[in-house]
């Protein structure tokens, strides 16, 4: 019967055939031809008829009559599959894992209005109370999925105006971080329960200060993409008369919480891409800011692009109140009366030419396509720069202006007569074309695609996507009516900044449109800058030159040499070590982590000039602190050739010293790319430089007396990596006051995590102190004693083997470590301690949310951690050294055989150094390898090079296999131990 069918349509008539036959061997002939001729009328007729035989295919017989009977039914419903087929595999997968969609579809007849948020709280409420997802992320991420077929429909089937469409998929993403904050805020407050929001005037427990949620960018706007990144900023009240440390501590939990709700990776996928660098100081800002924090920040320190990031600011959750005094309070920096235009464009050119370097004219890379609508000239950025330009122009007269997205603005802009009319349709024309390509863009795959395909038989659907009234133009006539559309833009583009350096010159004064070549650098592509420095730096023109940059390296170079050229300071760091930039360029190329640190810093250069060799690996002397000393600064400023004084106030100091800390690791990372030193080196470097640094910072904030510092965690076994958080325990005598030493306390904190100009040290963490989070701060030796004697859980006795003194006060540190010794090794001998571990351990692993952790999951590194731990307690020997001395001793010690040691060694050896690699090359810390494909071969290879291994052998095969023997000697282990639960756990045990 298949034979009757025109398959004229189709790219692939055989498979298309194979798919009809599967579907006529289901469904009546005559919903088959209605079905068919549907799916030939689609963008894409092989993915939808692919889709459709799917969808008839992957259900029993009973749930296949039933769909059958409504699409008979109901044939508006073979229309609505045949659209989301025919636009897009990614919501196509959705349909056909969600066909309760369809009965939902056949009762609601309201598919010509939209939802607002009201409506998609209702909706959520319903859909979780029948949901079945394990978790809260899941659920949501599934939700957003079904919610944006029904939008998707109102969009390709022309129900819905672009408009409309950015607006309700706005609304549904404000809705999702509602319900999202309301369940980080109950997890906070149930782990913190608001004890420690102390009055200072001691009136006890406070109710928890207000927070907010901003959303900037499209969110901001109200423009949101189906796949947008999330633009957000959180903000919490931080009045005075409550404790700074404690209500800073609970909100940035509570930031985290509420990120990793929104971000985490599920079998739906995450909610959303959530990405925080708008915030203030960036990547290396808190994740949650105080009012009063914020609003100096944005007063004084600010770069004028996160000004114009503000533009767009809108609560989305969150406490309304906090959220329009945090407006409010930066309106008057955003929209200043003397605003500079050029300075204006320079500035935001500076954040949007970050991710990719912007092409000299459209479509040059070929005539079939390769243009991205957002970024190439006269693309969706010029449009909504543009108007952002003008907005901050005159919107500091003109308060009417201000709010609101790109096509409101556009309007309001012509309105008050700051463009023509002529301008006003031909922008808004090009506007809604271009979004209008990249909705359809990012529908088919729900990916962040910005660029047109240059495959012609992906054009075409590409094409018919947009072209949905099928004027007949084809594939070439689509792209040149694109073309001229964005020519458009750029002519307006240019008028428009004509006119505005003629006002200048009229008499304006508040413009300065002419500003020194420095202030336009920003703007430069990454062929003008080559060209600038062929004039003023030849040898390093020629050393960039002959480096043969890949995409990578040429992407972050632009971003360096632009960063370097904003003052002279940092330009001539760059001019004289043109050998030193060309061996960065493997760093560009293969670490994010490093490149960001020399683009914030490009002066920091000059420390790579004499790098260590491999052989050396030690880089401190026996008293690493006095790098960070103001005479260690002095010598090291005269050989930059920087002759201003040395500063003694506390502030200066502690600027000296986060400048160092940061140069120091900036050394650590770049050794370990350039020379693949051993994970254990690297980590060992960067802990004596953490030792170093809370030394130095305890001493500058006068608590050397007061307190005893002691490390946990990584820090603890002297294994503290790049971005790693530092985990600190503080004590005190009992001679000296608990308000006083809190507030040393605080301030050491402080010193270390605070964001400043010159960045932060790193985050600390002190939540491993007794009683967590709802614990002092600060504990005295006796109350220490006491916990560990009567409160203390098993799993806090293999913490305390980590316990590691770092700074303050000997004396103390050599009454408590024996004391927290002798308990923990009292712990580890009761009865049930060994099922405690085995239960601690497997509850971490349910807690496991990445598909392929080599920490939580199953023989990942805790499995080596916990056993390692658990035996030195039984041996009676809880000393903080680090794993592989740890299972060295172990083994050495009789506790475990040669074999066993030898493959938990090897094992953790290879954990280590995975992780190191992740943080290196993609600057965040993530217990998986990266999924990008740059980003995972570069991973793989800097493993691969590490460990001493064939290069192209594949890592995660490594890891499996890894994991696969660990679990079973953990189990062998514990269970030898406690074998009356868990026999069923190891296949060997009898």
């Amino acid at each position: 019967m298949a034979q009757e069918f025109d398959f004229s349509h189709f790219r692939e008539r055989e498979r298309a055939g194979r798919d009809l036959e599967s579907i006529l061997a289901r469904v009546p002939g005559e919903t088959a031809r209605l079905l068919f001729s549907l799916v030939a009328d689609s963008p894409d007729p092989d993915q939808a008829l692919s889709l459709f035989e799917r969808l008839l295919a992957e259900g029993d017989s009973e749930s296949d009559a039933a769909r059958v009977s409504l699409f008979r039914k109901d044939p508006r419903l073979l229309h609505y599959a045949a659209s989301i087929f025919g636009y897009s595999y990614w919501l196509g997968e959705a349909l056909i894992r969600n066909p309760d969609i369809f009965p939902e579809l056949h009762r609601d007849k309201r598919l010509e209005r939209a939802f607002g948020r009201e409506e998609y709280r209702e909706r959520l409420a319903r859909f979780r109370e029948r949901a079945v997802e394990p978790g809260i992320a899941a659920l949501r991420a599934r939700f957003r999925k079904r919610e944006y077929i029904r939008i998707a429909l109102r969009d390709v089937l022309g129900v819905a105006t672009l408009a409309e469409t950015t607006a309700e998929i706005s609304s549904l993403a404000d809705v999702l971080i509602e319900t999202a904050l309301s369940e980080a805020e109950a997890e906070a407050a149930m782990r913190r329960r608001f004890e420690v929001f102390e009055d200072r005037a001691g009136d006890g427990p406070q109710p928890a200060p207000a927070f907010t949620v901003l959303a900037l960018g499209k969110l901001g706007g109200e423009e949101l993409n189906y796949s947008s990144d999330v633009d957000l900023i959180y903000v919490y009240d931080d009045p005075e008369e409550l404790e700074p440390f404690a209500v800073h501590e609970y909100f940035v939990r509570q930031a985290q919480l509420l990120t990793d709700i929104l971000s985490r990776p599920t079998p739906e996928g995450a909610v959303f891409r959530i990405d925080l660098r708008l915030r203030p100081q960036g990547n290396e800002g808190e994740l949650a800011v105080g009012l009063r924090r914020g609003l100096r920040y944005y007063s004084h320190e600010a770069h004028d692009w996160e000004m114009q990031a503000l533009i767009k600011a809108r609560r989305c959750a969150g406490d309304a109140g906090l959220a329009r005094r945090f407006i409010q309070g930066v309106e008057d920096q955003v929209y200043t009366r003397n605003v500079n235009f050029r300075a204006i464009e320079t500035a935001l050119h500076s954040r949007e030419k970050i991710d990719a370097r912007r092409r000299p004219v459209p479509g040059a890379t070929g005539a079939t396509g390769g243009i991205d609508v957002k970024l190439d000239r006269g693309g969706i950025r010029d449009i909504e720069f543009l108007v952002q330009c003008l907005q901050r122009v005159y919107g500091g007269e003109e308060r009417w202006l201000r709010p609101g997205g790109t096509l409101f603005s556009l309007q309001k802009l012509h309105d008050k007569s700051h463009i023509s009319g002529k301008e006003f349709h031909e922008l808004t024309q090009a506007y809604e074309f271009l979004r209008l390509i990249e909705h359809r863009l990012q529908l088919q795959r729900g990916q962040q695609v910005h660029r047109l395909p240059s495959d012609v038989q992906a054009l075409e659907v590409l094409f018919r996507a947009v072209d949905r009234d099928r004027q007949g133009r084809g594939a070439a006539g689509f792209l040149s009516l694109l073309k001229a559309r964005m020519t458009s833009v750029t002519s307006i583009y240019e008028r428009v900044v004509h006119s505005q350096k003629r006002i200048e010159k009229e008499g304006r004064e508040a413009f300065q449109l002419t500003p020194a070549p420095a202030g336009t650098v920003r703007e430069l592509s990454f062929e003008q800058l080559m060209q600038r420095i062929a004039l003023d730096a030849p040898a390093l023109h020629e050393a960039i030159s002959r480096s043969g940059c890949g995409l990578h390296a040429r992407r972050n170079l632009q971003r360096f040499l632009s960063s370097a050229l904003t003052s002279p300071e940092r330009y001539a760091a760059l001019i004289e070590n043109p050998a030193t930039v060309e061996r960065a360029i493997e760093l560009f190329e293969n670490s994010e982590y490093l490149a960001d640190l020399l683009v914030r810093h490009p002066e920091a250069i000059r420390r790579l000039d004499h790098l260590p060799p491999a052989q050396v690996g030690v880089l401190f002397d026996s008293a690493p602190e006095s790098l960070f000393t103001a005479e260690g600064a002095e010598v090291r400023r005269g050989r930059r050739e920087e002759q201003e004084p040395v500063d003694s106030t506390a502030e200066e100091s502690l600027t000296l010293l986060r400048r160092d800390f940061r140069e120091h690791s900036l050394v650590i990372g770049a050794r370990a790319l350039l020379q693949a030193l051993p994970v254990c080196e690297s980590m060992q470097q960067s802990s004596l430089a953490a030792d170093a640094a809370i030394r130095c910072a305890l001493r500058v904030t006068g608590g050397e007396e007061s307190l005893a510092v002691f490390a946990l965690g990584r820090l603890g076994t002297r294994e503290f990596d790049a971005g790693s958080d530092a985990d600190l325990l503080f004590c005190r005598s009992a001679a000296c006051e608990p308000e006083a030493a809190r507030l040393q306390a605080e301030k050491l904190v402080h010193a270390l995590a605070a964001y400043t100009r010159e960045g932060t040290i790193f985050a600390v963490d002190s939540r491993l102190r007794p009683r967590g989070g709802e614990g002092e701060l600060v504990i005295a030796p006796q109350v220490l004693e006491k916990y560990l004697d009567e409160e203390a859980q098993p799993w806090e006795a293999l913490t305390y083997t980590k316990l590691r003194f770092v700074a303050g006060d000997r004396r103390l540190a050599e009454e408590i470590m024996p004391a927290v010794h002798s308990r923990t090794v009292r712990m580890a001998a009761e009865p049930g301690f060994a099922q405690a571990v085995v239960e601690m351990r497997l509850r971490l692993e349910k807690s496991n949310r990445y598909e392929r952790s080599f920490k939580l999951a199953p023989g990942g590194f805790y499995d080596i951690d916990f056993l390692a731990s658990y035996l030195m307690l039984q041996a009676g020997r809880p000393e903080p050294e680090n794993i592989d001395d740890r299972l060295q001793w172990l083994q050495h010690t009789g506790r475990l055989n040669a074999a066993v040691a030898e493959v938990l060694r090897d094992a953790a050896r290879l954990y280590r150094t995975v992780d190191h690699a992740v943080r290196l090359v993609t600057g965040r810390a993530r217990p998986e390898l990266p999924t990008a494909e740059h980003a995972r071969a570069a991973t793989e290879a800097l493993v691969n090079r590490i460990l001493n291994r064939p290069t192209g052998l594949s890592v995660q095969d490594e890891l499996d296999t890894a994991q696969g023997s660990v679990r079973e000697i953990f189990l062998r282990v514990m269970l030898d131990r406690w074998p009356h639960r868990y026999n069923g756990l190891c296949p060997d045990h009898d």
